[in-house]
């Protein structure tokens, strides 16, 4: 047996507005250096990667993306420091939910053998 968690973060009307997928998004943005070259990159369209983007910033109250217009070498978006610190702690946050999620899950096995041994 194991344990497979998905964690989201859910707005006030319980919608989703971060989890793993939104997380590989700013990644790939940070990498790629564009919203666009992000979505393809994840198989995305680029109306649900912006439209991700935007509950992200909404639920947040602050922009995660600055977006550059001009020429060839303006366009495409960057990070904005307060996404970098956000990725930073959800990454943590991330670890220690799943770490805890270990080892009540180690517990739990181990009190399963100790009744299974029993119920023989």
């Amino acid at each position: 047996m194991e344990l497979s968690t998905k964690l989201y973060i859910l707005d006030d009307a319980g919608g989703k507005f971060m989890g793993a997928g939104v997380l590989w998004l700013l990644e790939n943005i940070e990498a790629k250096g564009s919203l666009l070259s992000a979505s393809k990159s994840m198989g995305l369209s680029y109306t649900k990667a912006r439209a991700m983007l935007d509950n992200l910033e909404r639920n947040l109250g602050r922009p995660v993306i600055e977006r550059r217009k001009g020429g060839a070498e303006r366009s495409g978006a960057v990070l904005t420091p307060f996404a970098k610190e956000f990725i930073s702690l959800y990454r943590e946050f991330q670890d220690g939910v799943k770490e805890d999620a270990g080892k009540r899950f180690d517990s739990f096995l181990s009190s399963l053998d100790k009744l299974m041994e029993v119920e023989e």
